[in-house]
């Protein structure tokens, strides 16, 4: 007794054509088994477009983090040029002007009109990798809008903030008190 295909073939009912098309396509259908590919078209698409999306995620996310560390180095690049290129060089003096750094008192020596006006405003010192530059108002307010931390030592003109409850508000403290 021969396989039920051999049988068919005997009796009449299907053709060697009709036979070698069905052993065909059981042997496909055996190496998509073993594959583990499935053989439902509409699941292998479904799994495609699952990962076409998946990996547009995965490359939007990097590139969010790309541009934002792009922004991060060009606003250090900005603080550097502005800090090196208003830095004020004829400070150097015998007056000494403390301030404190991480945790720290710092001492600049200074010139006396230079201490007066990092007293009142006018001037205030920035870091950057650890190095102390002095800077006029103006470049220091724009440092201040790129990242606050780059300002160490930067006094409030009390004009800008008079307050009416105030009771001292008649009282001046002299320019030449030295605590």
């Amino acid at each position: 007794m021969g396989s039920l295909q051999d049988q068919l073939l005997k009796a009449g009912l299907t053709t060697a054509h009709q036979a070698r098309v069905a052993k065909s396509e059981k042997r496909k259908q055996q190496k998509k088994k073993k594959k583990g590919a499935t053989s439902d078209p509409s699941d292998l698409q479904k799994h495609i477009e699952q990962t076409k999306q998946e990996q547009q995620a995965k490359a939007q996310q990097l590139n969010e983090a790309r541009k934002v560390e792009l922004k991060d180095r060009e606003q250090v690049a900005r603080a550097k040029q502005i800090l090196k290129h208003h830095n004020q060089d004829e400070i150097k003096g015998d007056a000494v002007f403390n301030f404190a750094y991480d945790g720290k008192i710092k001492e600049l020596e200074v010139n006396e009109a230079t201490r007066k006006a990092l007293a009142k405003g006018r001037l205030a010192i920035c870091v950057l990798e650890g190095q102390f530059y002095v800077l006029a108002d103006e470049p220091a307010r724009k440092i201040a809008a790129i990242d606050p931390s780059y300002i160490v030592v930067h006094a409030i003109n009390e004009d800008d903030k008079l307050d009416d409850d105030d009771p001292y508000a008649g009282y001046e403290v002299p320019d030449d008190l030295m605590w």
